[in-house]
Order: structure tokens, then C-alpha cells, then sequence
């Protein structure tokens, strides 16, 4: 299935259903039109029930890890990435309240549930899983462990599991600013893999360790 799935679904829509995916509420009221929440409210169930089915089918973990993976795929980071990906900030219709300010993540994230709404109306649950799925990398990021924030525990998981070592080196140094930032050197077998940068040693470590998985299960593949 092609990259823009998700998107080339929502398109086939009638052109009524995917005006309303992109009318916010301020927009409704300055026009007392419908807005998208009762939609929204409804592509957010249908989400939640698409991931929750894929994580019960192909992945055997108790319901507490079942609930923290979910979660990390349908919150407002997740969705609001994907829809900078989709570039639809310039589709949404906001009101006059909304003219002159930058459009939020929250309001980023609500339009994709808008989307996923009216694509379960036109398509069914069963024709829009796959494109779902695909677009929020489900699969691809469970598989690399970066469904997590905690990316840290997961690298060491990994590395754990192939009887490597793994270290991290932490430079102190001042941005052009000077404002005090971090750099987290990542090695593993005393190899360099990756970096991550920070205004705290943790945020650089993460970032580091973020990247060094993304890597390594690259290179596993």
C-alpha cells in the first residue's frame, strides 16, 4: 500500500464529509455551520479500537503495556506529526479568533480524529485499518521500540539482549546564545552510533538513545 494511503482514502470522501473534517468549532460559529467535534469525537473511538485490535492480534503483552503503547500512538504528538506530514494546516478553516495565530498541535491532532471520523463513515472500520496503521508507523516503530519516551530503557533492552555494552559520554557546552546545552555521545562496544543534544543531560541522552535505536535496528533489518 502506497505511502499516502491515509490520505488518498480521505480524498475519495464526498466533499461535504471532508469540509466538515477541517471546521473547527471557531469557524462553525462564526458561520452557525456544524463544526468537526461530534466527528472527532468519533474518529477518536475509532482509532483507539484500530490500535487496540492491532496490538491484541500481534502483540502478547499484558493490558498495562497494551495501554502505555496505545496511548503513545494516538496522543496529540502522534497524531499532530502526522498531520505537519499530510501538510493540511491550510485546510483546516478556523474562526476570525484563530486569524492571526499559528495553528496548535492540539488542533493538529483533533483534525486527524476528524479525518479518521469521516473516513470510518464513508470506508468501514476493516478498509481504513491498514491505511491507519501505516500512517502512524505502528508497526515500523513497535518493531525499532519507539513507541516509548523512555527511549534510554529500550535501547539497554536491546542491548542487553545481544550481550553488548553500552555507554554514553556527556559534553557540557554553551549554544552561540549562551545558553548552557548538553551533547550525549552514544557508544556500544566502545563504538560511536549516535549523538543527541539537550538543555539537560537526560533530554541529550534520550535523544541519543533515540537515534541509536532507530540505527541499530536498522542495520538489524
Amino acid at each position: 500500500m502506497k505511502k499516502n494511503s491515509f490520505l488518498d482514502l480521505f480524498e475519495k470522501c464526498s466533499d461535504d464529509l471532508k469540509a466538515l473534517a477541517f471546521t473547527h468549532s471557531s469557524y462553525a460559529h462564526d458561520k452557525n455551520i456544524e463544526s468537526n467535534e461530534r466527528v472527532e469525537f468519533l474518529g477518536d473511538s475509532v482509532l483507539s479500537t484500530i490500535v487496540s485490535d492491532f496490538l491484541y492480534k500481534h502483540y502478547h503483552q499484558n493490558e498495562g503495556k497494551m495501554t502505555k503503547i496505545r496511548a503513545s500512538f494516538v496522543c496529540t504528538e502522534s497524531l499532530s506529526n502526522l498531520a505537519k506530514e499530510l501538510n493540511i494546516e491550510n485546510r483546516i478553516k478556523l474562526g476570525k479568533s484563530f486569524s492571526s495565530k499559528k495553528i496548535s498541535n492540539a488542533i493538529l491532532a483533533d483534525t486527524i480524529e476528524s479525518m479518521i471520523g469521516v473516513m470510518y463513515l464513508t470506508f468501514g472500520l476493516h478498509s481504513i485499518s491498514t491505511a491507519v496503521l501505516q500512517a502512524l508507523k505502528v508497526k515500523d516503530k513497535i518493531k525499532a521500540g519507539l513507541y516509548t519516551t523512555d527511549f534510554k530503557s529500550a535501547l539497554q533492552e536491546l542491548i542487553q539482549n545481544t550481550k553488548r555494552t553500552l555507554e554514553y559520554k556527556v559534553e557540557k557546552y554553551l549554544t552561540k546564545g549562551g545558553q548552557e546545552n548538553f551533547r550525549a555521545n552514544l557508544f556500544v562496544d566502545n563504538e560511536f552510533i549516535s549523538f543527541g543534544q539537550g538543555s539537560t543531560k537526560r533530554e541529550a541522552e534520550q535523544n541519543a538513545a533515540k537515534l541509536g535505536l532507530e540505527k541499530l535496528n536498522k542495520d538489524n533489518d
